[in-house]
């Protein structure tokens, strides 16, 4: 009899953990981003690529917190992948109040040398759901409450598709295209007048 009374009463223990678990959940929470991703991002060789990211203090609590990159290495990865060192994040710690919004600044500087196509990723679709074995590069932020030791956070997969260099002469022809009328008027204009001027040397 008082053995299968403790049994009953270790039952009805362990059933009473469980609930408590389900209903009382984690006790840390993230802080809200408003982005969930910073893919296929677009820029050519030697150029820098400025994106905004806000985050909003959700919590209960102050929280203290920092940003950094991360290359996420797969076996036979193409050095295209890991784009972590052309990425600076401003500021990089930071302390959020709650219901407080702080914005930051993801910089990308894309390397003169770097050839054209997809950077950071293996697909364009990397940032879809399902698809995170093709993520490569992150951003990442974690904050804790207070001065504890208890991190949160977010990776954030970020791509670059680096833009073939442009012809240098292209702005130039796009100005001819988009004023030829007004540039064989002048023409005209200028031969007409040498014309006239000729004719009045000769009459003299």
């Amino acid at each position: 009899m008082i053995k299968n009374y403790n049994m009953y009463y270790r039952g009805t223990l362990l059933v009473s953990l469980l609930f408590g678990l389900l209903f009382i959940g984690p006790m840390v929470s993230a802080t809200s981003v408003d982005q969930m991703a910073l893919t296929n991002l677009e820029g050519y060789p030697g150029k820098t690529i400025k994106q905004e990211i806000s985050l909003e203090g959700t919590d209960a609590e102050e929280k203290s917190g920092f940003w950094y990159t991360r290359y996420k290495e797969v076996e036979n990865d193409s050095e295209r992948m890991d784009i972590s060192s052309w990425i600076t994040i401003e500021p990089t710690d930071y302390t959020i109040k709650p219901g407080e919004t702080k914005v930051f600044t993801v910089e990308v500087k894309i390397p003169g040398n770097a050839g054209p196509g997809l950077w950071g990723a293996t697909s364009e679709e990397a940032a879809q759901e399902g698809h995170a074995n093709e993520r490569r590069t992150y951003i990442v932020f974690k904050d804790a409450m207070g001065e504890g030791n208890v991190y949160s956070g977010l990776l954030l997969p970020i791509s670059v598709n680096v833009l073939p260099s442009p012809n240098p002469l292209v702005p130039v022809l796009n100005f001819i295209q988009q004023n030829i009328m007004i540039i064989v008027l002048s023409f005209v204009i200028i031969i007409l007048l040498t014309m006239l001027s000729l004719k009045k040397r000769r009459g003299r």
